[in-house]
This record gives C-alpha cells, sequence and structure tokens, in this order.
C-alpha cells in the first residue's frame, strides 16, 4: 500500500440521512488522503521510478527461518536515469506466497518518505517461500491519477450510446448533470456510486449499450502508467522451518 500510516475514523451523524452521511464520509476520507497523497509534477519520464533499477535488500537475512519470524526487506528506489529517488509514495505491491500450498500473505509496508521503504513479512507457515515485491505504479503515476481525480465530478461529461432498434442515439453523460432534462440513472450497488445520462427521447434507460471513456491524463502521464514498463521490481526465494 501506498499508505500506510492512514488509518479511518468512522464520523457519526445522528440525524443525517444516509446518503449525506456517505457524502460527508467520503469528503473526510478524500481530505486525509490528499494529506498522504505525493504531489508531484514531472516533464522527463526518466525522473520517474524504476522497477529495475531499485534495489532490495533482506535487512535480517537467515539461510533459513523459522515459523512466526519476521523477514525484513528494506527497498531503496531509483528513478530510470539510475539517480536516487528522495521522495515517497509509490504504490508497491508485496507478498509472500507457497503456490504449492496455496498459501499468500501481504507484507506491512513502511514508507520513510525519502525513497526508502521497509517490508515486515510474518511468516505464517514452514515451507519455500516466494518473495514478490512489485511496483504497481511510480509516485508520478499516483500523482497524476490523484490530480485527474481531483478534476471534479461536476466537471466530468463523457457520451453515452443508446441503441434502439437499428439506430444509436449519443447523450451527453456525466457524475454531477447541472439540467432539468430527464435523466437515466445508472448505480453501481458495490459502492453506490452513480452516474447520470441525459434520456433520448422514447428510449428507454435499459437500453444504453456502453458509454465512451475519458481521461484528464496526459499523453506522457499514461505512459507513465503502462504497467509493463514498471510492474516487476523483485521476486526471490526463501526456506522456512518449523520451530
Amino acid at each position: 500500500t501506498v499508505f500506510p500510516d492512514f488509518q479511518l475514523t468512522r464520523i457519526s451523524y445522528l440525524t443525517q440521512s444516509p446518503r449525506v452521511q456517505r457524502d460527508e464520509e467520503v469528503k473526510y476520507i478524500l481530505a486525509k488522503l490528499d494529506k498522504l497523497m505525493p504531489h508531484r509534477t514531472f516533464t522527463d519520464i526518466n525522473t520517474s521510478t524504476s522497477a529495475k533499477n531499485s534495489r532490495a535488500t533482506v535487512v535480517n537475512h537467515k539461510d533459513a527461518y523459522c515459523v512466526g519470524e519476521q523477514l525484513a526487506v528494506q527497498l531503496d528506489v531509483y528513478d530510470r536515469a539510475g539517480r536516487r529517488k528522495e521522495y515517497r509514495g509509490d504504490f508497491l505491491q508485496v507478498r509472500i506466497s507457497s503456490p504449492g500450498l496455496q498459501a499468500g500473505t501481504s507484507g506491512l509496508i513502511t514508507d520513510y518518505r525519502n525513497g526508502t521503504y521497509l517490508v515486515n513479512f510474518t511468516l505464517f507457515w514452514e515451507g519455500t517461500i516466494k518473495v514478490s515485491l512489485l511496483l504497481i505504479h511510480p509516485s508520478e503515476g499516483v500523482s497524476a491519477l490523484w490530480a485527474a481525480r481531483k478534476k471534479g465530478y461536476d466537471k466530468i461529461t463523457f457520451k453515452g450510446k443508446f441503441l434502439n432498434g437499428t439506430s444509436e442515439v449519443l447523450t451527453e453523460c456525466g457524475f454531477a448533470m447541472n439540467t432539468t432534462a430527464e435523466l437515466c440513472k445508472y448505480v453501481d450497488e458495490r459502492d453506490q456510486e452513480a452516474f447520470y445520462c441525459m434520456k433520448p427521447s422514447k428510449v428507454p434507460c435499459e437500453l444504453m449499450s456502453k458509454n465512451s471513456p475519458i481521461s484528464y491524463l496526459t499523453a506522457l502521464e499514461m505512459e507513465l502508467l503502462d504497467r509493463y514498463l514498471y510492474l516487476q521490481m523483485v521476486c526471490f526465494s526463501y526456506i522456512v522451518q518449523a520451530r
């Protein structure tokens, strides 16, 4: 995770409706996240974090470990030009696994906010474990995604396509539509996130076939977020024994 020190304090609202309460909680969470995000701008992709150039060191190296012990890995990140990074916020995924046992667990990341991360794994089972450290997005990519997210739902618009027999109808869609026209509402039941489309004349809302994608990322930022450039960082194995 990018935010090991993030803790959510639940807010209580005694008199507000569930929708208002949820909206207030979302605002609270986003405000907390904004303080933890790496606010970086860049013009050269070579200044972004490189999985290939970064270095992982086992802090408490042993030939073998016992069940219940900790495996500690220090990760020092470098950019694509080979320079040491000096700020925080890379999106990392860290896991240990034993595919033969169908066992796996995530590690705990401490971000020292200077380009160094400490990853601690608790060794829960015996056998050979594979340690995997992945760079999902560099800190510059995380910053770009967050900046795009903050553009504002009320400013995000896109097109929805409705199929009516053999004809297609395109209408304007968005997360907050400022209009008195009749709208179609589409809700994700998992988190109650909703978007709206202006309802075409004489076409049911159920006939929407797809909506066109939109992005507030630049071409350079899109390249930065290409997982094939960044995904693998380091992978190695250790033996864990019973006590």
